[in-house]
């Protein structure tokens, strides 16, 4: 890739050719032509256009849970809840000891699920199911209702469109908050958390507030940018809520390009005009924004029918457009993945003693001839990432991101493959025949959904999907200290990106989570007491980015005993698996067994069996599957219950 740097290209007009738009399955033949036509890698120089269009209220397991080959359902790195159950088995009681409830399918075939009420999405709710990092208590704060979720039969365009393009899997919304939080931090990059310019900022209060918006800093710049609203903008454009969008005046730029509100085909007329400019912020009506008042069907037409059909017509005006589709935070649905949240006394990232973020999982979608093939990408995203890549592609800086968001969150930078430019447009579901047959179930009447008597774990779609590559890369190594009767872990960051760390203690001690930040070639190191707490057993994992989880089981009081053998086990990731180092510093030799576990993306090696003499040490290689993934156990014949689990996907080299 070429360095980045300014454009002078920026906003320049670009050739139309294709007329009104159109269906995207049926383009004239000579548009099919030009799309077809032979492409050559490019750069991120190649880009004319950005489009961001933010959608309502969904979270990424309550749209994308049950899609293969992506961290849904399916996920074997879940984070465990004591005595043997998992984070989807959300407890229905606020007291410990309730009955659970797995997540439950909302068939929109039998029932009026496309219209579902949302449910507690406030600052206090979702801290509340956060429950500091146990994410043990989204019933009890948002009802039995969180744990619903769609297939692919029930939104069939949201799937359709991570079939073609590029889905984020660890994209999460930048705040345990509501819409309007959220939605400044996608516009501006923070909440104003010090208080200092009409913040800080945890629910939909707007007070007029006065730190600069990255438009501002791109108005500054000379380069072009526009948001298209309509007159119902269900008051989602954040500029709205800033003193110098509120009181400019009509004719001056922030109040013509931010806040004057447009027809539906706006957008469309720009595109074929070559008047597109180079940042569009895209906002939807009430009825089509896609939150749960509302039928994912209708937001799916307006994506299609506003945005992509525009696009598509115009062949000249796609190949140099990415079209960034995401949901500002997720309602009251659940998702199974805990975030990265900033450690306590984190500058910027904290509210009178709470921490901001991250908030639950949402999807992104990444549209553009640079990110077509249905493909994954795993890095940890948030919307301030939508500016940083903004800053990488205009060279526009936004100031307000904390450096914590930069150190754990990416740039969007590796969800495209620059080296291949694919600028044919998918055919996609006919909206219109989607909103033909909502009509057609609304005439029916069908009746409420409720969650099933008998209950299942979600059923994954068969196969898997390619990954793009990125830089996550970790070591791991744990050791038992006998005078203190601790266990010490250490994780290491050997890759090229930041990552949040979470330790959980999850059985014989009080259930809780700890949290750290470990740049790129840091590592944290953090020792657990078990001999003064639980008289020697201990369980504890290790969560990070991309279902990373190191899992540690045994009793420190083994090591106290020098004729016992003295297992332990660390390893260091490879882009060929996972190597680990079998070693055995006590008196008596041990055996150690390694077994890949039997679940879904796991390895499916036989079970191998290695003696270890004492003082001795050994090397095996953890195999991954063809896209990455791993996850085995060792044990060893120690009798004292010990155990290391070693779970997440390796990386190719980059």
């Amino acid at each position: 890739m070429s360095p980045l740097s300014r454009r002078a290209l920026l906003g320049s007009a670009v050739a139309s050719g294709a007329g009104a738009a159109l269906g995207l399955g049926a383009l004239p033949v000579t548009v099919q032509q030009a799309l077809a036509a032979p492409t050559v890698p490019g750069t991120l120089d190649d880009i004319e256009h950005v489009v961001v269009l933010m959608q309502e209220n969904r979270s990424f397991d309550h749209y994308f849970g049950t899609l293969n080959g992506v961290r849904g359902y399916g996920d074997t790195s879940r984070v465990r809840f004591p005595n043997g159950s998992d984070v989807l088995r959300q407890r229905m009681l606020g007291t410990v000891g309730g009955t659970s409830l797995l997540p439950w399918h909302l068939d929109t075939s039998t029932s009026d699920a496309q219209r579902i009420f949302d449910l507690d999405h406030s600052w206090n709710g979702t801290h509340s199911a956060w429950a500091n990092g146990q994410w043990n208590n989204w019933i009890p704060t948002k009802t039995w209702w969180t744990m619903g979720y769609y297939r692919r039969q029930d939104i069939p365009f949201q799937y359709a469109l991570a079939d073609a393009f590029t889905l984020c899997d660890q994209y999460f919304c930048s705040t345990m908050a509501s819409t309007d939080p959220n939605r400044l931090y996608l516009w501006s990059g923070t909440v104003d958390p010090s208080g200092k310019n009409g913040g800080p900022v945890t629910d939909n209060s707007k007070s007029g507030f006065t730190w600069t918006a990255y438009p501002e800093r791109l108005e500054a710049a000379g380069i072009s940018w526009k948001v298209y609203q309509q007159q119902d903008n269900f008051d989602d454009n954040a500029l709205a809520w800033f003193k110098a969008f509120r009181e400019a005046k009509p004719g001056s730029p922030l109040h013509d390009k931010g806040m004057a509100r447009r027809g539906a085909d706006d957008f469309a007329n720009d595109v074929a005009n070559g008047t597109l400019p180079a940042v569009s912020w895209v906002v939807a009506p009430t009825d089509q924004s896609e939150h749960p008042n509302h039928p994912p069907a209708q937001g799916a037409d307006f994506t299609s029918s506003v945005v992509l059909q525009a696009l598509a017509a115009h062949p000249e005006v796609w190949a140099k457009t990415v079209v960034l589709l995401n949901y500002d935070e997720n309602d009251g649905f659940f998702d199974h993945v805990v975030p990265p949240v900033a450690p306590d006394g984190t500058p910027d990232e904290f509210i009178n003693g709470a921490p901001i973020g991250l908030g639950p999982r949402v999807p992104m979608i990444v549209i553009s001839p640079w990110s077509r093939g249905g493909k994954v990408n795993s890095e940890v995203f948030d919307h301030t990432s939508v500016l940083r890549f903004l800053e990488n592609w205009t060279g526009v800086k936004e100031t307000n991101i904390s450096a914590w968001r930069r150190t754990v969150c990416g740039d969007l930078m590796s969800a495209f493959d620059f080296s291949t430019c694919n600028r044919t447009f998918p055919a996609l579901p006919d909206t219109k025949k989607l909103l033909a047959d909502l009509a057609e179930q609304d005439e029916k009447l069908l009746p409420p959904i409720f969650p099933p008597l008998v209950q299942q774990e979600p059923q994954i779609e068969p196969g898997d999907r390619p990954s793009l590559p990125i830089g996550y890369r970790f070591g791991s190594s744990s050791r038992t200290d006998t005078a203190t009767g601790q266990l010490w872990i250490t994780v290491d960051n050997l890759g090229t990106l930041g990552a949040g760390l979470s330790m959980y203690t999850v059985n014989h001690r009080q259930f809780g989570a700890w949290r750290y930040t470990v740049p790129a070639g840091g590592s944290v190191c953090d020792f657990f007491s078990a001999l003064g707490v639980s008289g020697g057993p201990y369980d504890i994992d290790a969560h990070g980015p991309d279902g990373f989880l190191r899992g540690y089981k045994g009793d420190v009081r083994t090591w106290s005993d020098a004729s016992k053998g003295h297992p332990e086990v660390s390893a260091v990731e490879s882009p060929t698996g996972v190597r680990i180092t079998l070693s055995n510093q006590g008196g008596q030799p041990v055996d150690f067994t390694i077994g890949a576990n039997s679940a879904s993306g796991a390895s499916g090696s036989a079970t191998q069996t290695v003696s270890v003499a004492p003082g001795g040490s050994t090397e095996r290689l953890l195999a991954p599957t063809a896209a990455g993934r791993y996850d085995y156990t060792v044990t060893a014949n120690t009798g004292d219950g010990f155990e290391r689990r070693f779970a997440g996907r390796v990386q190719p080299e980059r």
